[in-house]
Parts: structure tokens; C-alpha cells; sequence
């Protein structure tokens, strides 16, 4: 037999590369490569799973999925988590526009309300996202009041409503207010909400990860809006780029099968669904494709676009949910987006003083 030449340099190449597949330890000088091949996909520049390399070789003005006219990856700005894109978002606006009343429209999750509430001049809440809310706003906005903008997300949680963006929109270039849409559960490749939107956010600890090991946030400007330059202006002396290198890295490492994580997640839900719906004991299945605001979201879908990973049920009773839920052979916690199947009695967790409303 030929002895093995360099036996212990494949040995260290080995273990190099199972533990920056699989390890924590990764090679942090690539965070400011990571950081730039995150942009590009939340641009959504890249429409097929790649490694870091292949990422950095797209071309900077390559087709994406996000076909708004002027937009590139320098109008994403990367933050540390979901809420502190949102909470910047708010805070941005405000100085760049004055502190006006925000507007939240639709059921969001808690911290978007308390920031919209807390941080500025308040809020006015639309919990229903229902049309005769938003008739209840044009009627405002006709009477004299302003906003400084309008947040919703797309769709909503935990009964997956969709906004009418067409509507919203409109209203906004009437009065002047900023459109700001939380893209989260939908996803970029799922929906385009951005023609309608002034800014887009999104939480990418969630679907974008996939992993639930890491966590991170973004804003998109849409360069066709009214307050682009001001909000890039505005941006240039207070943004700064604080999400943590090793994060970066891993966030990176994670969204490499971003694409095709996307339609087995949005085929599993669908399924489940299906099964849910059938079932005697379930009162109600709650999921875009078979909302009443379904048209709403078709309207945003992408051509290849599915309904997401997120869906609620409800039971006739509570000894029914609960015993569903023991029952249920998945892992348990409160997140989503996780490239496993995660259930969380979500409105307990997150709307526990509200569950009378």
C-alpha cells in the first residue's frame, strides 16, 4: 500500500470544515463580506441558494426580486434584531420628519405597539385591520389630522390578516403620512410589498436564519418614495451598523438555502392546513390562503410565491386546545420561521393581558 502523504493537514482541513459548517467558531474577518451577501439577499438579488463566494460575484445592480426603479443593496441597512429595525425605523422618521402620532394598523406584535406608544407622541391603534378602520382614518385625515406614518405587517399574527397596501397607499400619498410594512412572516420571496411601502422591515431571526441560533433585523428604503432623500439624509449621520460581527457571520452561513428553505416551508404549512381544516374538532384554521383578505395578499404575491410557514388554530374548547397541544409530537417555543416545525401557544405567550380584546 502507498502511505497517506499529509494525512494530519487533511485531518485539520476535516475538522476545519465540519466545525465552520456546524461549529460555532467561524472566521470572523468575513463579517464584512457576510454583511455585504446578507444586503444582497434581503435586496433579493439572489434568487438561488449560494455560498459566500458566489454572493459576492453577483453583480451589484444584478435583476432582483425587489423591481422598484434607483433601489440597490445601499438602501438595506442591517440591525441587530426585528424590533431594533423597527424601533430605528420609528426614531428615524420622527427626526427626519418631526415627532407626529404613529398609526398601527392591523393586530401587531406587542413591542411594535409599546414603541409606537412609548417612544414619541403615541399612537393610534386599528387592532382589526378591517375596512371600516381604515374608513375611520380617512375620515381623520380628512378632518385635519396628520400622522407621521402608518405600520402594519404583512401579514398579520396570530390571525394572519392582510392589510389593503393598495388603499393604504393611496391614503398615504394623499395626506402625507410614510407607509411602513413588516415583511416578516410574508417574506421577500413570497410578497413585494415594497412599490407600496416607504420602508420595509423584517425581523431576520425568523424565516431568513431559519436556524433560531442567531438574530438580526433590516430596513429597506424604497427609492420611489416621497421621503427617500430625506430619509437617506437623515440615515448618513445616524445609522450605525451595530449588528455583531460573529452574528453576521452566522446569519450569513444560515440564509445560504434561504430559496429553497422558502417553498418546502410555504408546501409543509399548506399541508398542515389541509389537515387542520378537515378535522371535526378544530373550530378554526387561520392562514392567508384561506383569509377573507386573501385577495389583498394575492395582489403583493410573487409570481413563484406561496402563503408562508405561519398558520393558528383554534378549538371548541380549552380541554380540547390543551390536549391538542401535549399531544403535538413538535418542538415547542416562541419563535417561527425555524427550519423545523415549532408550535407556541402563541396568543397566551404574547397577548396574555389581552385576551379579552
Amino acid at each position: 500500500m502507498t502511505p497517506i502523504t499529509n494525512g494530519a493537514s487533511e485531518v485539520q482541513e476535516h475538522a476545519q470544515f465540519v466545525e465552520e459548517r456546524f461549529g460555532r467558531n467561524l472566521e470572523i474577518s468575513f463579517a464584512d463580506n457576510a454583511k455585504l451577501a446578507i444586503r444582497r439577499r434581503i435586496a433579493g438579488s439572489l434568487t438561488v441558494d449560494g455560498d459566500l463566494k458566489e454572493a459576492l460575484e453577483q453583480p451589484k445592480d444584478n435583476d432582483r426580486m425587489r423591481d422598484v426603479p434607483g433601489f440597490s443593496e445601499d438602501d438595506v441597512y442591517i440591525y441587530p434584531t426585528g424590533m431594533s429595525s423597527i424601533f430605528n425605523t420609528h426614531r428615524t422618521m420622527m427626526i427626519a420628519r418631526g415627532p407626529m402620532k404613529s398609526i398601527s394598523y392591523g393586530f401587531p406584535y406587542i413591542d411594535t405597539l409599546k414603541i409606537l406608544e412609548k417612544f414619541g407622541p403615541g399612537c393610534q391603534f386599528y387592532g382589526h385591520g378591517s375596512a371600516e378602520e381604515l374608513d375611520d382614518l380617512e375620515r381623520r385625515l380628512a378632518s385635519g389630522e396628520r400622522y407621521l406614518a402608518l405600520f402594519c405587517e404583512f401579514p398579520g399574527n396570530p390571525l394572519l390578516i392582510t392589510p389593503d397596501l393598495q388603499r393604504i397607499r393611496n391614503l398615504a400619498d394623499k395626506y402625507d403620512f410614510a407607509v411602513v410594512v413588516d415583511e416578516t412572516i410574508g417574506t421577500l420571496l413570497n410578497v413585494h410589498v415594497l412599490p407600496h411601502a416607504d420602508v420595509v422591515v423584517s425581523s431576520l431571526s425568523k424565516i431568513f436564519s431559519g436556524e433560531s441560533n442567531v438574530m438580526g433585523g433590516s430596513a429597506v428604503l424604497n427609492p420611489k418614495s416621497r421621503y427617500y432623500q430625506l430619509l437617506k439624509q437623515t440615515l448618513a449621520v445616524e445609522y450605525e451598523d451595530n449588528h455583531w460581527v460573529e452574528d453576521s457571520v452566522f446569519l450569513e452561513r444560515n440564509s445560504r438555502d434561504f430559496v429553497s428553505r422558502i417553498d418546502r416551508i410555504n408546501a409543509n404549512a399548506e399541508a398542515v392546513c389541509e389537515v387542520l381544516m378537515a378535522h371535526p374538532r378544530v373550530k378554526h384554521v387561520y392562514y392567508p390562503k384561506h383569509s377573507p383578505t386573501r385577495h389583498f395578499y394575492d395582489h403583493c404575491r410573487t409570481p413563484k410565491g406561496g402563503y408562508g410557514g405561519l398558520l393558528s388554530a383554534t378549538f371548541y374548547s380549552v380541554a380540547e386546545a390543551a390536549a391538542f397541544y401535549d399531544n403535538l409530537d413538535t418542538e415547542k417555543g416562541p419563535s417561527l420561521g425555524t427550519n423545523f416545525t415549532l408550535s407556541s401557544p402563541y396568543v397566551l405567550l404574547a397577548h396574555y393581558t389581552e385576551l379579552p380584546w
